[in-house]
């Protein structure tokens, strides 16, 4: 009798370690995002933030996010080739992301060229066809807030 309860005292309180697992609320920071070509992943940089969650909030801010993309290790590629952004958990604050929003430009000089992604849960899309030097801009935005990337882009 006294082994029957423990049995069912121990399957209560497993539903409920299984229960409290299941509901648990993530309170996701900005994601890490890389750039996905072919067999290759690169890690774009993270330049001004402005993220809010329940329990923390995330803030920076760069002068000038081109300047710091052109900073950046040089990711070389050939013109048309196709690429995928790639959202990667917070490492700190596991977690999901939804109703986002993503929007990607190319910079050359001070001359912006936004491209288009398949669809708004499909981030992929193709580069321009003329080589150049290009900073890589993408916006993430969800209704926690806001996290912005760059990358130094050779065409050639």
């Amino acid at each position: 009798m006294i082994k029957q309860c423990l049995h069912v005292i121990a399957g209560f309180l497993f539903m409920l370690l299984l229960t409290a697992c299941i509901a648990e609320d993530y309170d996701a920071g900005p994601p890490e995002l890389r750039l996905s070509v072919k067999e290759d992943l690169f890690a774009l940089k993270e330049a001004n933030v402005d993220w809010k969650t329940e329990e923390k909030e995330f803030k920076n801010k760069v002068d000038n996010f081109l300047t710091l993309a052109s900073e950046q290790e040089e990711i070389k590629l050939s013109p048309n080739q196709s690429a995928e952004l790639i959202l990667l958990e917070n490492k700190e604050d596991g977690g999901e992301y939804t109703n986002e929003t993503m929007r990607v430009s190319l910079w050359k000089g001070n001359e912006e060229l936004k491209l288009t992604t398949k669809s708004s849960s499909d981030y992929s899309f193709s580069f321009p066809s003329e080589p150049g030097q290009y900073i890589l801009e993408i916006d993430f935005a969800t209704s926690k807030g806001y996290s912005q990337y760059v990358g130094n882009i050779i065409l050639k």
